[in-house]
């Protein structure tokens, strides 16, 4: 089977057969709103993932590491995939997209270290922080990283 085939048998948070790399194109291609607004509506949806999340992970990772600024969008669709993957009943991450899924996990923090150095911006700094969580397996501190402050008060009280 080539990669071509594989990537034809991927699907969408709904079920759907979905191939996301006419949404990675547009984001590399000037078009970042639609392709990631794309993303977000096809492979996460509601806490559901399909199979071409999985998929997202290691292009969009490749995109951020030749990234000169972080796009939120990016780093917080990649924490949020990492987030579900885990929760039971979540789409298996497919045979031939786990290694190149756990690498590319590997891989974000030293970009996303970089990325948190020259920030602050409120959205960068938490979707930088939960993916460097997610990817030292820090599940709850990669969740709590993406809370609003508004979310956080709520949970935490005044401090």
């Amino acid at each position: 089977m080539n990669d071509a085939d594989e990537w034809s048998r991927l699907t969408d948070a709904y079920g759907a057969q979905y191939d996301p790399r006419p949404a990675l194109a547009a984001i590399t291609n000037g078009k970042a709103d639609e392709g990631f607004h794309e993303l977000w509506e096809r492979v996460h949806h509601q806490g559901d993932l399909g199979t071409a999340a999985y998929a997202v992970v290691p292009e969009l990772a490749r995109l951020t590491a030749k990234a000169g600024r972080p796009d939120w969008r990016a780093y917080a669709l990649i924490a949020t995939i990492e987030e579900r993957r885990t929760v039971p009943g979540s789409a298996p991450v497919p045979k031939w997209l786990r290694d190149p899924y756990a690498m590319a996990m590997r891989d974000l923090v030293g970009p996303a270290a970089k990325h948190l150095s020259n920030t602050n911006d409120d959205l960068e700094v938490r979707s930088l922080l939960a993916v460097i969580a997610h990817a030292k397996g820090e599940r709850t501190i990669g969740i709590i990283a993406l809370w609003t402050e508004d979310e956080r008060q709520e949970v935490l009280g005044e401090l």
